[in-house]
């Protein structure tokens, strides 16, 4: 296990320097950024318990302990992924305090052990700090705040898929699932971790080395799963709470521009300038073409054609790749290629959802007589 907790510091340090210097402030990645360099300080102060280091003056106590900012720092990053309002980050902010607090702390008491000459001077400085009690004190805040913290940030990330996961590209819907995903497991972890804290300082029932390894494990595939996550939603686009998609109103949002009139605009955009064939295409960009909000726009395709902005956009890729399987001039050219000229971005995706439009593969489809 040491050495994994070294890889894993490792590649937190690589993962969160590169997100902060590649996407910078897109979305909240420097939110994330710094949440992965917290885990990743995490982990080398796990490596040094493991591997016995804190028997070196230099290194005992040594104030590594970043586990209280880790969650806050995520929960920041999933606020401005989601498009929260600023006042609710600024807020949020304050979930930061108790870290700094006994991160200050943590700094304090190491300074005043630096010239004792053994460890056991080093101890005896820090129990005139009262450190063990307030250490105790920190585990259980910890633990606390990362449970309510995992809660609040996979609600929010379900909400947030599930409000606009038919109006994105369908790799940062998956994206948000696989988010969505992790978020939940990290609920488990803290609740499981929460439960075990309990049975042991609070009724005795034992050590909790099962549930620390377990935390430490999760730890790691949560650096590479962030890293993940990161680069590929720093371009999500922003859909903000107040565009959440309403129930279809009995007349349009907006009287100077007729239901009629608009979807006929939207249908020549994606007859005739074939827009459904932009492979990141999303309600954002068709709205900006329209010259209306997303949520005019997603209540436009469902008032006229009764669908919503996914399904409406794939229904004209199918057919266009339709046509062009039936095309004697396309005979030689591969069914990926084509779903990719027709707007798909994902073969898997192109797959499931021509299957069930025709009931038949591509290569079934193009066989046909």
């Amino acid at each position: 296990m040491d050495t994994v907790l070294l890889l894993g510091f490792m590649q937190g340090a690589i993962t969160g320097l590169a997100l902060l210097f590649y996407a910078g402030r897109k979305n909240g990645s420097h939110w994330l950024a710094l949440g992965v360099l917290a885990l990743s300080l995490t982990l080398l102060r796990l490596w040094t318990h493991a591997a016995g280091l804190e028997g070196h003056l230099l290194l005992r106590r040594l104030p590594l302990s970043f586990d209280l900012a880790i969650f806050p720092l995520f929960y920041l990053y999933v606020l401005n992924l989601t498009a929260a309002p600023a006042a609710s980050t600024r807020r949020a902010l304050a979930w930061l305090l108790p870290w700094a607090i006994f991160m200050g702390y943590s700094v304090l008491v190491y300074v005043a052990g630096i010239g004792e000459p053994s460890i056991a001077r080093l101890d005896a400085v820090a129990a005139r700090w009262h450190y063990g009690e307030l250490k105790r004190l920190e585990d259980y805040l910890t633990i606390g705040i990362n449970t309510v913290l995992a809660v609040l940030v996979w609600s929010r990330v379900r909400r947030h898929h599930a409000r606009i996961a038919n109006w994105i590209p369908e790799r940062y819907a998956d994206l948000l699932g696989l988010l969505k995903a992790v978020m939940a497991l990290a609920l488990v972890a803290a609740i499981i971790n929460l439960a075990s804290f309990a049975a042991n300082h609070l009724l005795g029932l034992g050590a909790r080395s099962v549930f620390s390894l377990s935390a430490q494990a999760f730890y790691v595939v949560l650096v590479y799963t962030a890293g993940i996550v990161g680069f590929r939603l720093k371009d999500l686009p922003r859909f903000p709470d107040a565009a959440a998609e309403p129930a279809p109103p009995a007349r349009p949002a907006r009287a100077d521009l007729p239901t009629d009139e608009a979807f006929g605009r939207l249908q020549a955009l994606m007859q005739e300038s074939q827009l459904f064939a932009e492979p990141d295409l999303d309600l954002n960009m068709v709205a900006q073409r329209l010259g209306l909000t997303a949520a005019e726009t997603s209540r436009l395709i469902r008032e006229g054609a009764g669908k919503n902005f996914r399904t409406y956009v794939n229904e004209f890729r199918v057919e266009a790749v339709k046509r062009k399987l039936r095309d004697p001039g396309y005979r030689s050219v591969s069914v990926l290629a084509i779903s990719l000229e027709s707007g798909f971005n994902s073969e898997s995706s192109f797959y499931r959802v021509f299957k069930a439009d025709t009931g038949l593969s591509p290569t079934e489809f193009r066989q046909q007589p």
